[in-house]
C-alpha cells in the first residue's frame, strides 16, 4: 500500500512538473498570471533556448507586468543575443519594465548585490574608502562591458523622464566602471541638481581623475549631501587641483563636519601645500583630526617628522590615532611599524587597517601571508590582489593549498586579478575603426558613443 501511495505521489509530482518546451508554449498564453509564471521559471532555469522567446515577449506583451519578468528573465539567462531586446526596453513606456531593463544589462556582468541600483535611497550614507572601488558592487577592472550597454544605460541617464530611473542608470554606470563616459556624466552636474549626489558616488566608484573638475566647484555646496560626497570624491581619486579649495573650505568650514572631511581629503592627496594645515591638527582635541594629519604627513614623506610622531604615539590613548601614527612611521621609513597595522587587521578597526595596506611596498606584505588569524592573512591577499606585480603570484601559490577554503579562493582571486592587470599592461591599443552607430548619438555625447564592442564580458566578485 505505501508502494503504491508513493507512485501516486510520484506520478502527481510529474503531472506538475513543466518542461521548458511547455513553458515557452506558455508566454503566448492568453491568461495573464500564466505567462507571468513561465518568464520567471525559464528565467530561474536560466536556458538559453528561452533567450528569443523572452526577448520576444519584451518587445510585444500588452502588459507592463509581464514585460518587466520577461527583462529579468534575459538578465539571469545572458545571452548576447538579446541585448537589442533589453536597450529598447530602456524606452518602455513603463518605468518597471526601464529598471529591470536596467538592472537586466549589469546583470550580465555581475548579479550580486545589485538590488541597490534600482533602490530608493533614504539619506546620505558614508562610504567606506577601502570598499569604494574594490567592493562586490562594481566589476573587476579590465572587464570588457558591451559599449551598446554603456551608451544604452548613459541616455537613461540623459533624459529619462523619471527621476528614479535615471539614478537607477547613473549607479549602473558605476557598477559597469563606465570610464569612457566620464565627461559625459560630469556635464550633467549643470542644472541637474538632483542628480549630483548619485553622480558623486559614482565618480567614486569609476575611481578616474578626470572626473576632477566637475568635482571642485561642489566642495563647499549649500547642500550638506552634495558638498559631503563632493570633498569624499576628491580624496578618494585624489584630485591634487582640488587642494586649493579643499584648504579654503577647511579654514572657513560651514560645519565641523565638513571641515573633518576637508581635511580628509587633504590628507588622501597628501600635497605640501597642506603641510602646515597638518602639523596644526597633530594634537588637536578631536582624535579624527589627530588621525587625518598624521596620514598626511605620512603620504609627503618628510622623515623630519619620525621623532614627532613618534613621541606622540606613545602619548596617544586613541587606537585610530595610534594606528595612523604606525602608518605615517612606516611610510616616514621605520618598516617595523607594519607590524603594528598587521596586528590591527584583528582589531577594531579592521578596515582602516587594511586600507593603509594598498599603501604598502608589496615585498614587505609577503611575510605576513604565513602568519595570523584568516581575517588578517585574508586582508593581507586582497591587498596583494590590489597592488602586487607578477613576482607576488609566486608568494600567493602556496596558499592555493591551504586548508581554509576561504583562504584558497582569496588567493586565487588575488592572482588572477594580477594576471589581468599584467595582460592589460602588455596588450597594444585597439585601433580606431569606424563602428556601426548605436541610436543617434549628439556631439555632446563624445567620442565613447561612437565606440562599440561586440563581445560581453564576464567577472565578478561573490562577497564582500
Amino acid at each position: 500500500m505505501r508502494g503504491i501511495l508513493l507512485l501516486l505521489v510520484s506520478l502527481h509530482g510529474s503531472a506538475l512538473a513543466q518542461t521548458t518546451e511547455e513553458l515557452i508554449a506558455n508566454l503566448r498564453s492568453p491568461i495573464v498570471k500564466t505567462r507571468l509564471e513561465a518568464a520567471r521559471k525559464l528565467g530561474e532555469r536560466r536556458q538559453r533556448e528561452a533567450a528569443e522567446p523572452l526577448a520576444h515577449v519584451l518587445r510585444t506583451d500588452a502588459r507592463a507586468d509581464v514585460r518587466r519578468e520577461a527583462a529579468r528573465a534575459l538578465g539571469l539567462i545572458k545571452d548576447e543575443t538579446t541585448v537589442p531586446a533589453l536597450l529598447a526596453a530602456l524606452s518602455d513606456a513603463h518605468r518597471e519594465v526601464r529598471l529591470a531593463a536596467i538592472l537586466a544589462l549589469v546583470s550580465f556582468y555581475i548579479e550580486t548585490n545589485i538590488e541597490f541600483i534600482t533602490a530608493e535611497r533614504r539619506g546620505w550614507q558614508v562610504l567606506n574608502p577601502f570598499l569604494s572601488t574594490h567592493e562586490a558592487t562594481i566589476v573587476e577592472p579590465e572587464t570588457n562591458v558591451d559599449e551598446r550597454i554603456i551608451q544604452g544605460l548613459l541616455r537613461v541617464a540623459q533624459s529619462d523622464g523619471d527621476l528614479g530611473v535615471r539614478h537607477a542608470a547613473i549607479r549602473a554606470l558605476g557598477v559597469l566602471r563606465a570610464t569612457t563616459v566620464v565627461p559625459q556624466l560630469g556635464r550633467l552636474f549643470v542644472g541637474h541638481s538632483a542628480l549630483r549626489v548619485e553622480l558623486l558616488k559614482t565618480f567614486m566608484k569609476l575611481g578616474d581623475p578626470r572626473a576632477g573638475p566637475y568635482l571642485i566647484p561642489f566642495l563647499n555646496d549649500s547642500n550638506a549631501d552634495v558638498r559631503k560626497s563632493a570633498l569624499i570624491a576628491v580624496g578618494l581619486l585624489r584630485i591634487a587641483e582640488a587642494v586649493p579649495k579643499l584648504i579654503e573650505v577647511f579654514e572657513r568650514p560651514r560645519d565641523e563636519e565638513t571641515a573633518r572631511l576637508a581635511l580628509e581629503a587633504l590628507a588622501r592627496i597628501g600635497d605640501r601645500a597642506a603641510e602646515k594645515i597638518f602639523l596644526q591638527n597633530l594634537e588637536h582635541p578631536l582624535a579624527e583630526r589627530r588621525r587625518f594629519a598624521a596620514e598626511g604627513l605620512a603620504r609627503l614623506g618628510d622623515t623630519t617628522y619620525v621623532e614627532r610622531i613618534s613621541r606622540l604615539r606613545l602619548q596617544e590613548r586613541d587606537r585610530r590615532v595610534q594606528l595612523a601614527h604606525a602608518f605615517a612611521l612606516y611610510r616616514l621609513g621605520r618598516r617595523e611599524f607594519l607590524e603594528a597595522i598587521f596586528q590591527e587587521l584583528d582589531g577594531r578597526h579592521h578596515a582602516q587597517a587594511a586600507s593603509y595596506l594598498l599603501e604598502v611596498e608589496p615585498e614587505n606584505l609577503y611575510p605576513f601571508l604565513q602568519r595570523g588569524s584568516l581575517r588578517a592573512r585574508q586582508a593581507v591577499v586582497e591587498a596583494l590582489g590590489r597592488i602586487g606585480s607578477r613576482e607576488a603570484i609566486e608568494y600567493l601559490k602556496p596558499l592555493l593549498r591551504a586548508e581554509d577554503p576561504v583562504l584558497v579562493n582569496a588567493a586565487n582571486l588575488a592572482i588572477q586579478r594580477i594576471e589581468r592587470r599584467e595582460r592589460a599592461k602588455s596588450v597594444p591599443p585597439e585601433p580606431r575603426t569606424r563602428p556601426r552607430r548605436v541610436g543617434k548619438p549628439t556631439e555632446a555625447d563624445g567620442e565613447g558613443a561612437f565606440r562599440v564592442r561586440t563581445s560581453l564580458g564576464r567577472g565578478s566578485r561573490e562577497s564582500r
